[in-house]
């Protein structure tokens, strides 16, 4: 069950728990803290979709419509071997794979004062980026992480990145040289990364 903190009985233990001391912060956290754990133990999905509902159906989700009792939610199941996970932030959690990859991000706060909850999927750049920038695993198969796509998508990341490298170098105002310098070794940086990952496709590797 995926409690309802913006309800006269949840406020009232809010209220409780200012009384025994607790601080907003720490009544807010174990708010969203708790959403997220009853989230990625539960048989509901954020009934806001951003997105197409039928993406999601394509892949083997059904999804019911929202609860009567709890609108921001509804009863919906999984393709085979998908899973909840959550992560280390307390309003993010994602549905992962069969092999483990991140495929729907779920966006959850459980905060009383401003509760909400969406889910989209997770695009191709979005799991490239994950390895290049947070080092998750790159696992690749034949229909939606191909080697093909991948190196498409870094391929297409790399010229992002020598587009804004060479506004920057060629960026003249002095009031922003700092900021020139600072831009020019992020985008340098970025398009590094993403010809690394170019490279082991080149080199015939699949996973990284």
């Amino acid at each position: 069950m995926i409690e309802n903190f913006n309800t006269p009985r949840a406020l009232d233990d809010l209220l409780l728990g200012a009384m025994l001391g607790q601080t907003n912060d720490e009544l807010i956290g174990s708010q969203e803290k708790r959403g997220q754990q009853q989230l990625v133990n539960s048989d509901r999905l954020p009934a806001e979709i951003r997105g197409d509902r039928t993406d999601f159906e394509a892949l083997g989700f059904t999804l019911g419509d929202p609860d009567p009792a709890d609108p921001l939610f509804a009863p919906a199941t999984l393709p085979e071997g998908w899973a909840r996970e959550a992560s280390d932030h307390d309003m993010w959690s994602y549905i992962v794979d069969q092999l483990g990859r991140r495929r729907v991000a779920i966006f959850y706060k459980a905060a009383f004062y401003d509760r909400s909850a969406d889910m989209s999927l997770v695009t191709l750049y979005s799991y490239l980026r994950d390895h290049v920038f947070d080092g998750r695993p790159l696992i690749t198969d034949d229909v939606w992480a191909t080697p093909q796509a991948l190196a498409a998508e870094a391929r297409t990341a790399m010229a992002r990145a020598e587009k804004d490298l060479a506004f920057w170098t060629a960026y003249d105002k002095p009031t922003y040289a700092d900021a020139a310098v600072e831009y020019v070794a992020k985008y340098t940086a970025d398009r590094d990364r993403y010809a690394a990952v170019l490279a082991t496709f080149d080199a015939g590797e699949t996973d990284a």
